[in-house]
């Protein structure tokens, strides 16, 4: 059951998520690199900052292999005798190039947090990613299937809470896993995903009372794309093909 110090912070964050200022919308464009399998379109954050948190706003992600990486630029959260929230949006849509196709999307982050203070208070720090994907492409060719979500799981849940996780710059790290392959399956579909559209909220929200301390910080996120197998013919197909260069030999001879 919430004590009473609990239901005060938890209260303060409710008023601070109210609280927002101008928002910050920065399209990066399309990333790629010539030897990935995907091209990441439109890249965009959006938020209620300032600038850009995901990464900085005159560079955006790079790209490593079918990696997309971010290097996070002041998303972080901190409080005393109060409450803080940040919250921001990145969206893309993720197209396999001619002959790939899209098996799974992974996205890993990680960041650390610091709770302290005189020994009977409380504070909390948290994070959050919410997930909304939809293959909009399969083999090539238009489809219309509807939106599915997840979330991200974090070490320790997510969320930490004084006394028990007191601390100074503790590791937290959270993964998420989009089985695309496997849904198509279970739609019925045999082909492969070849186009993905991503949509990705994450938060950091803080709460401390005046004798408390909490801090809570990103520092990496990265999607990464599985691609398909590649098509293998069939055994017997296989063999037929064989036959039929070895027949061609004779006959060249």
């Amino acid at each position: 059951m919430m004590n009473l110090k609990t239901h005060t912070l938890c209260w303060a964050l409710l008023v601070a998520t109210a609280a927002v200022g101008e928002a910050a919308t920065m399209n990066w464009g399309d990333k790629t690199t010539a030897g990935s399998d995907v091209v990441f379109l439109q890249v965009t954050e959006d938020n209620d900052e300032p600038s850009t948190v995901f990464a900085p706003a005159a560079t955006g992600p790079s790209v490593s292999g079918n990696m997309l990486v971010f290097n996070p630029v002041n998303f972080q959260s901190q409080a005393n005798n109060g409450a803080d929230l940040i919250d921001s949006t990145l969206s893309t849509t993720i197209q396999a190039k001619p002959g790939a196709t899209i098996d799974s999307i992974s996205v890993d982050e990680f960041g650390d947090y610091t709770l302290g203070g005189l020994s009977g208070y409380d504070a909390l720090a948290s994070v959050g990613a919410a997930f909304f994907w939809r293959v909009t492409e399969v083999d090539g060719a238009p489809v219309s299937l509807s939106t599915q979500v997840a979330s991200m799981t974090f070490t320790g849940g997510g969320m930490y809470e004084r006394p028990a996780d007191d601390g100074t710059a503790v590791p937290w790290t959270g993964n998420v896993v989009l089985d695309v392959a496997a849904y198509l399956l279970s739609q019925g579909i045999s082909g492969d995903a070849t186009e993905v559209t991503l949509r990705f909220d994450n938060t950091l929200q803080t709460a401390a009372d005046n004798f408390s301390n909490a801090f809570i910080k990103k520092k990496g996120v990265d999607i990464t794309v599985t691609p398909g197998d590649p098509v293998i013919p069939e055994p017997t197909s296989a063999a037929l093909l064989a036959l039929g260069a070895l027949a061609c030999g004779f006959r060249r001879r």
